[in-house]
């Protein structure tokens, strides 16, 4: 598993809805070692009032389940959130899920008992669907990616930490992405409350261009900044 989706993950709660109680607790230890909280439920209904307290970012769910099975379930929560990342877990292949399966936007459909490599896999998966469907991370050039959340620069799923003006400089750019910035703004905006050499801007820029690694920071006939 990369490391961004590993630290996406840790900050990332699911709701797993099993009702065999043995099988809920077993796997909730393991799915605890990957994120940061894990709700259970041991019926369909029961499922549907945790999803509706807790809004969790991941649904595990078991298909054959007392009161609300889980294509139920499913349906109803597809009906406000086409974006959660669902896996669906049971004891056997049902065909006809399988076809109803199709719109429901599923991660997988998987068969119990669920190895840990696929595990890891999987969730691997949703998490790069909460990447995608979150308003917290923006997509740069190069394949790279800004995490205001944890207020990290993501390349070729390597994490660079910043600095705080590091962090101050790029969320004053993405502000106002695809337009030009001018010094005198920035400068403006980051030195507010502090005294800081004519110098200062350059200096930084050239740094976090170097702990980047690659050009999404652009130069404007020497006006300011921009980044695409």
């Amino acid at each position: 598993m990369t490391e961004k989706c590993e630290i996406k993950l840790k900050k990332s709660s699911i709701l797993l809805a099993e009702d065999e109680e043995q099988l809920r607790n077993s796997f909730k230890k393991v799915l605890l070692l990957y994120v940061e909280k894990v709700y259970t439920a041991s019926d369909g209904e029961e499922a549907l009032e945790q999803y509706k307290k807790y809004n969790p970012d991941i649904l595990i769910t078991d298909l054959k389940m007392p009161k609300l099975n889980g294509l139920d379930l499913i349906k109803i929560i597809r009906k406000e959130n086409e974006d959660i990342p669902i896996i669906v877990t049971s004891a056997f292949t049902d065909q006809n899920f399988l076809l109803e399966s199709i719109k429901l936007s599923l991660v997988e459909y998987v068969v119990k008992p669920i190895r840990e490599a696929n595990l890891s896999k999987l969730l691997e998966d949703c998490a790069n669907r909460l990447f995608k469907n979150s308003k917290m991370v923006v997509e740069l050039e190069d394949n790279s990616l800004y995490d205001y959340n944890n207020k990290t620069f993501i390349y070729k799923n390597e994490t660079i930490l910043l600095t705080s003006k590091e962090v101050e400089f790029l969320e004053i750019l993405l502000a106002h992405r695809g337009n030009l910035v001018t010094k005198h703004k920035i400068e403006d905006k980051l030195y507010i409350y502090e005294e800081a050499p004519p110098s200062a801007l350059k200096n930084l820029v050239f740094k976090l261009r170097k702990k980047l690694n690659n050009n999404i920071i652009k130069t404007v006939s020497k006006l300011g900044y921009m980044i695409n």
